[in-house]
């Protein structure tokens, strides 16, 4: 084989499977990878023309062996399906109707923050305590009672990080047999990772123009 045919077949398109709990989106040219496992994230840069879809990697042969290093890729296909992660939210919530925190909301409020804030869990662990939820999405039910958890926040001890919060609303919902997709995003220069609640087009948790800096990596 010819030198300039090695060079085609090194840049030919090629498919792979990314391994059991790995993510992956495509940020400019580099490539994010969330691994649950290890519980963080991986950067790879100048990744060329790499595209994701689900579990599947589709890219040039050079970019795939550099995962494969990393043990990013399974080493065989696979049937796992795997939701996509939703395109970020363009719209709010409807507007909430005035609404006070009854006894109910404020003791379900507070079993709430004591069960997630008694240990920090894994984004694994997060991933298999909140599978297969089935709730509601109605746009009015939700604006109500994300209304009635902002007004209860405040008075909590601690809200830490957008991780303990997304996780306090979405259980909030789900006592109401209520439920929205929990959206984790990165960017990069600098590198961040957010996480928020969306049904559809409508972000949930916050107003969506602070999202835009985001791409969506996983969802739960």
């Amino acid at each position: 084989m010819s030198r300039a045919d090695a060079s085609c077949e090194a840049t030919r398109p090629r498919q792979a499977s990314l391994a059991e709990g790995i993510h992956a989106v495509r940020v400019g040219d580099d490539l994010i990878l969330l691994d649950l496992a290890a519980d963080d994230y991986l950067c790879l840069p100048e990744c060329g023309e790499v595209d994701v879809l689900g579990r599947t990697v589709s890219g040039p042969m050079d970019t795939l062996l550099r995962l494969a290093a990393e043990e990013l890729l399974h080493p065989t296909k696979t049937d796992e399906v795997r939701g996509e992660a939703p395109a970020l939210p363009s719209a709010r919530l409807p507007p909430p109707p005035h609404s006070r925190p009854t006894l109910h909301d404020v003791l379900t409020f507070a079993a709430i923050w004591v069960r997630c804030v008694r240990r920090r869990p894994t984004l694994l662990d997060l991933k298999q305590r909140h599978h297969g939820r089935r709730g509601r999405r109605d746009p009015a039910a939700l604006a109500a009672r994300v209304e009635v958890f902002r007004q209860l926040l405040p008075f909590a001890p601690a809200t830490g990080v957008c991780l303990l919060q997304a996780e306090m609303l979405l259980r909030f919902l789900n006592a109401d047999d209520l439920d929205a997709d929990w959206v984790f995003g990165v960017r990069t220069f600098p590198f961040l990772a957010h996480c928020w609640l969306q049904c559809g087009d409508q972000c949930v948790s916050e107003a969506p123009e602070t999202l835009h800096v985001y791409r969506p990596i996983m969802v739960i």
